[in-house]
């Protein structure tokens, strides 16, 4: 430990005596205090209706569909401009319940534990007022952030993931997404599996 780190030891003396006494706290008194701060207005709650995917890989005679949880259409509230946006991206790679009962023998199996591809999008504005920490109080521009996940699939028979990923990152709402917000919207991709 340096000369500066000492200098600056008395200034952030308060802020260290929260952090042991965070530390120090049950799970009890933890959700407590998150509680106190944390505003349930901006957390997003995302409406889902039951509909299907289909597995990558599979093609012909042998697609297969698996009954899944997709984003709902006409959602409201926080987080709603993230689940539009992704529910557009995923629609062809999902199928509804109507999309489903046009089809001509599909081929349904139900597997509870199956993972499923998944994409996140991450919107997230800039905080213009500063808040506190939950851990030290120290006060900071805190962004406000709508995370929303949902599964997707292969599109048409025998499409792998990686060009499933592809399509989707290079489609115009994708691009428009991850620009917004000065660039600083975030995704990810996780895999089947």
């Amino acid at each position: 430990m340096g000369f500066r780190d000492l200098q600056r030891y008395p200034l952030q003396k308060a802020r260290y005596d929260k952090y042991i006494l965070w530390l120090e706290s049950t799970p009890a008194e933890r959700q407590t205090k998150y509680a106190e701060i944390t505003d349930e207005t901006k957390r997003a709650k995302i409406a889902r209706e039951a509909g299907y995917i289909s597995p990558f890989g599979t093609a012909g005679t042998t697609k297969v569909y698996l009954p899944a949880r997709l984003i709902a259409d006409g959602q409201t509230g926080q987080g709603a401009g993230v689940a539009n946006v992704l529910r557009t991206l995923l629609a062809s790679y999902t199928t509804t319940e109507t999309e489903f009962g046009a089809l001509t023998n599909p081929l349904l199996i139900d597997a509870k534990k199956y993972k499923f591809a998944k994409l996140t999008l991450k919107a997230i504005v800039p905080g213009t007022e500063k808040k506190p920490s939950r851990i030290t109080g120290a006060k900071y521009l805190k962004p406000d952030v709508d995370s929303v996940t949902a599964a997707f699939g292969q599109n048409t028979g025998g499409q792998e993931y990686d060009a499933a990923v592809a399509d989707i990152k290079g489609s115009s709402g994708f691009t428009t997404f991850v620009n917004g917000n000065n660039g600083k919207n975030t995704y990810k991709f996780t895999p089947e599996g």
